[in-house]
């Protein structure tokens, strides 16, 4: 089976000749290529050839567009900065408020070179990789653009007790998520994974999930013509899960470090994809023989549920990563091989 059948198979709960392996690892790229990280989160060749090397040396079954979202705040007029060992981070914001952030205009999808960026990084490898590697484009929903572009603080000062701008600003957001969503899938992308950390209880207050985000992020997703991923984000999403189901277009979910998968599939039923659970960022600190318990453990909780991806998950898997310690993922989902290729 090629990694798109496997993915295909996990859909539709169909056996497989291994479970899905999926690697955030759009950062490692620069260091197999050894390009610069400047050039890597700027020229889109340069990156696609990153998860080129990144599937030649691991066989991922996914690969990503960049995990650069700052550069979305960019297009918005938020200063970026330029790191030596991490992805670009927003430096300055575009506006003080979410109220000064209503007068900013809307990015063009279409023209705007760091949306281009993200877009041709697409492009390139759903070319190459046509009919047998999914390509995922990462983003942010709505609720999550913000604070790249006002700040965590801003925002969370607008939810909480300016809950009317808030909300204006959430209505003139969405079109520009729901274009460039549209836009990553024409250009190919087999789905969308993003986060939505505005949306979940352990950062904002019950009141403000009923009323502001769980509604927009239905909205939201109800304007993506394919399928989307929700990505954890780096909050704990199991307590969490029932915020989250039954909104349009979702597929699957991308659990926290150290959650319980099989508590997980027993609250989402069968039908979504469950992908986690491995710190991506741990495993710097790691020895090979460690990945490859946590690895069996997480296979372990997942029974022989047929809908499940063993993932990296929180921030990019680092640089200074010993790849023994990703041959490791690899070599466990290879292990618990299930039926013939």
């Amino acid at each position: 089976m090629n990694s798109l059948e496997r993915l295909m198979a996990a859909l539709q709960n169909q056996p497989a000749d291994r479970p899905l392996l999926f690697l955030n690892a759009g950062l490692y790229g620069a260091k197999l290529t050894g390009a610069s990280l400047k050039v890597h989160y700027r020229d889109p060749v340069v990156y696609a050839e990153g998860q080129v090397a990144i599937l030649e040396t691991f066989s991922p079954d996914f690969l990503i567009s960049p995990f650069a979202l700052a550069g979305l705040g960019e297009a918005f007029g938020s200063r970026v900065a330029s790191s030596l060992r991490q992805p670009p981070n927003v430096a300055a914001f575009a506006a003080e408020s979410a109220e000064a952030a209503l007068r900013l205009p809307l990015p063009d999808v279409d023209s705007h070179p760091g949306i281009l960026y993200l877009r041709e990084s697409i492009r390139l490898l759903a070319g190459r990789y046509a009919g047998r590697v999914p390509v995922i484009g990462l983003l942010v929903s709505p609720l999550d653009l913000p604070p790249l572009i006002i700040g965590l603080e801003a925002w969370l000062d607008a939810l909480l007790f300016q809950p009317e701008i808030a909300r204006a600003l959430l209505d003139r957001l969405t079109p520009f998520f729901g274009a460039l969503g549209k836009a990553m899938l024409s250009d190919g992308a087999t789905g969308l994974a993003l986060t939505a950390n505005l949306a979940n209880r352990f950062i904002v207050p019950e009141r403000v999930v009923e009323t502001l985000g769980r509604p927009a992020l239905k909205e939201a997703l109800a304007e993506i013509p394919g399928p989307v991923i929700l990505h954890h984000g780096g909050c704990p999403l199991l307590p969490h899960l029932g915020d989250f189901m039954g909104h349009p277009n979702v597929v699957g979910y991308v659990l926290d470090a150290g959650e319980d998968l099989g508590e997980a599939r027993r609250v989402l039923g069968a039908g979504p994809l469950l992908l986690g659970n491995l710190g991506g960022p741990d495993l710097a600190g790691l020895r090979p023989d460690e990945v490859r318990v946590l690895s069996d453990q997480a296979l372990a909780q997942r029974g022989a549920d047929q809908q499940f991806a063993l993932a990296t998950c929180c921030a990019d898997i680092p640089l200074d990563t010993p790849p023994d310690c990703i041959d490791m993922l690899t070599d466990a989902v290879c292990r618990t091989g299930r039926a013939p290729a």
